[in-house]
């Protein structure tokens, strides 16, 4: 049985909040993460018996029959991820999570939803959702710090426009520098039809540093309504 669509929807709008321009994103996406783990084990567990009462708690729902995440491994971080959110929640609003923990929580939802059903994420994410999550993984605890730090580099200082960058902006333009940290959400989401389905073509000259993350970055579709730097 598939994972139920309103799962992956729910998973791809953590991956937006990730690249959104917003304050607090990290703790945005980390409850987010949170809220969502509960949804696909107690979805999960409810599919395996329709009788099981969704309104256990937390704990119950990762342990629950069809679910069982492992206590020592997957089940035990996301239990202390709950932990986590209480506080952020009912103790304090100054808590929050480090850029690495809320990546790490958003691979370990990964995790969750393609244990619950198997190979989910990379039936169903979408090609825009799967170039976010290539990042992610850059950002995570055990993510690479130079080719983070490389595609970071690519991203700030390529140029976008290609040979249509040395036109000024008109007095009616934004100007958007596309690679800039603020703006990935929008360069993400306006890649040009001809990238097609393949995620490695995505972003890619702007991350030549990044072999193990090939993308290919020709962002000229933007030019229709942004003068991108």
């Amino acid at each position: 049985m598939p994972a139920p669509r309103e799962i992956i929807d729910s998973y791809e709008s953590i991956l937006d909040v990730f690249t959104l321009n917003i304050k607090q994103r990290e703790r945005v996406a980390f409850i987010l993460c949170d809220n969502l783990v509960e949804l696909a084990c107690k979805t999960k567990a409810h599919q395996r018996n329709h009788h099981f009462n969704r309104v256990c708690g937390f704990h119950a729902a990762w342990n629950a029959p069809g679910v069982l995440l492992a206590p020592n491994g997957l089940g035990g971080r996301v239990q202390n991820r709950r932990d986590t959110r209480n506080t952020m929640q009912h103790g304090s609003a100054a808590v929050t999570v480090t850029p690495e923990n809320c990546a790490d929580a958003i691979l370990d939802v990964r995790k969750v939803i393609d244990r619950l059903w198997r190979n989910t994420i990379n039936r169903n994410l979408t090609l825009p959702y799967r170039v976010i999550l290539s990042i992610v993984d850059l950002y995570a605890s055990n993510g690479n710090e130079p080719q983070r730090q490389a595609f970071e580099d690519a991203m700030r200082e390529g140029q976008w426009r290609g040979i249509t960058n040395a036109r000024k902006a008109k007095v009616s333009e934004v100007i958007v520098k596309a690679g800039l940290r603020t703006n990935w959400h929008l360069a993400i989401h306006q890649s040009p039809p001809n990238c097609g389905r393949d995620p490695g073509k995505l972003i890619g000259r702007s991350m030549k540093a990044l072999r193990s993350h090939p993308f290919d970055r020709s962002f000229n579709g933007l030019g229709a309504c942004f003068h991108l730097r």
